[in-house]
């Protein structure tokens, strides 16, 4: 089995998609429990400008979640072989 340098950056990049969609769930997870034990409505308690407490991890998530989706467009430009290799 020929694997081609596209093809290995193809599997890090996935792996790198995996362990980001374990983070953003387990920040998912740590910023629910804090909202339901505040009693906080979604849009207030998610908003970083006036929930100042969780802040950094509101936008951490939101990060993560824009990294997910850039390496998902790779991915997907990979399986219709418009790659060159680099994730950007």
């Amino acid at each position: 089995m020929d694997i081609s340098e596209d093809d290995v950056t193809l599997i890090r990049v996935m792996k790198r998609y995996f362990e980001t969609k374990a983070e953003v769930g387990a920040l998912k997870v740590q910023l629910e429990t804090a909202r339901r034990a505040a009693g906080t409505e979604i849009a207030t308690f998610y908003d970083p400008r006036s929930n100042l407490e969780h802040a950094d991890v509101i936008v951490r998530q939101e990060q993560l979640k824009r990294d997910m989706l850039r390496l998902m467009d790779w991915a997907e430009a990979w399986g219709r072989g418009e790659t060159s290799g680099s994730t950007g």
